[in-house]
């Protein structure tokens, strides 16, 4: 007994009428005749009483069709299932992300993301950047939001759009109600940074800057993530550098000044691994393409080659 002789006495038990049956089967009488009989010589069993005229369900007839047709919409769900899972729309995802993309466009990605694939399960973790490479890595998340540049050879880049950092100071300070300020103008103020080793291109960049104006940053406090920055911020205990878009998470007792001079700039960009083949994955980077307007994601290696952006600031 197999899918075919099931769908065929489905048919013929719901028309009683091989005619019919075999019209709507696109097969001829003779073979449909044929199947049935086949179904019933395997099972044993006489499922119709035929006559010239009528086709009837015997008793084992009707109860095989109501088995018959769950197995046939299990088969049907099945064959749905495997279809979505090859094309991307059912499966899982597990995706990384900075702070700072989850205030700028992560979360209209998201959004179109599980408007359009609401069988796809997401997994979602707020990993830095260097860690994120390092779960790529691992092959324990299967796409991240980072900060470039990135160089690891085993991995694609593709841009998004990047953001400026600003100043963010005690509510207390002389500087606070201005809404731009020279970087000179804190050069006696403690700086409360990253540390170098989670994003050493925005931590030479900043440095660099300062330097640029005259002056070398005291640095205090190098090894905290960025909530406990701005909180010690807060407390008055120095400034630090947020993407623009943080400055809107509003902490109680922080200000917030652009540079007049030239500002670090984050950039940010969506990753995953060379070899990963995956039809989620794939329309995901589809998504992402859609909703931030960028290049094709299949242009991407250029980026890890050549980077000009700056690094992370760290999650």
């Amino acid at each position: 007994m197999d899918i075919y002789s099931l769908r065929y006495f489905v048919a013929v038990a719901e028309d009683l009428n091989f005619g019919r049956a075999a019209a709507r089967l696109h097969i001829t009488q003779p073979a449909l005749s044929r199947h049935i009989h086949r179904l019933e010589e395997t099972l044993n069993v006489q499922l119709l009483h035929r006559t010239k005229r009528t086709v009837e369900l015997t008793e084992a007839g009707a109860a095989l069709l109501v088995e018959a047709r769950k197995i046939l919409e299990q088969v049907e769900s099945a064959i749905r299932v495997v279809q979505q899972i090859a094309q991307g729309e059912r499966g899982s995802l597990r995706i990384a992300f900075t702070p700072s993309s989850m205030h700028t466009v992560l979360p209209e990605i998201l959004k179109h993301f599980c408007d359009r694939y609401p069988n796809v399960k997401l997994a979602m973790s707020e990993l830095c950047t260097r860690d994120q490479v390092k779960a790529l890595q691992a092959e324990t998340i299967d796409v991240g939001l980072l900060h470039p540049p990135i160089s690891d050879p085993f991995l694609k880049l593709h841009p998004l759009p990047g953001e400026r950092l600003v100043v963010a100071l005690p509510h207390t300070h002389v500087l606070a109600p201005q809404p731009e300020v020279p970087l000179k103008s804190l050069s006696n103020e403690p700086f409360i940074l990253h540390p170098r080793q989670e994003g050493p291109t925005l931590y030479d960049k900043i440095l660099s800057l300062c330097r640029d104006a005259g002056f070398e940053p005291h640095i205090i406090h190098g090894d905290v993530k960025h909530q406990a920055r701005v909180g010690l911020v807060a407390a008055g205990m120095g400034i630090t550098f947020v993407p623009e878009s943080l400055q809107h998470a509003s902490l109680t007792g922080v200000s917030y000044c652009r540079l007049r001079d030239e500002s670090p700039e984050l950039q940010l960009a969506v990753a995953w691994r060379q070899t990963q083949e995956s039809p989620v994955l794939q329309q995901f980077l589809q998504v992402v393409e859609e909703t931030t307007g960028g290049n094709p994601l299949s242009t991407t290696r250029e980026r890890n080659q050549n980077p000009t952006a700056d690094e992370e600031l760290t999650a």
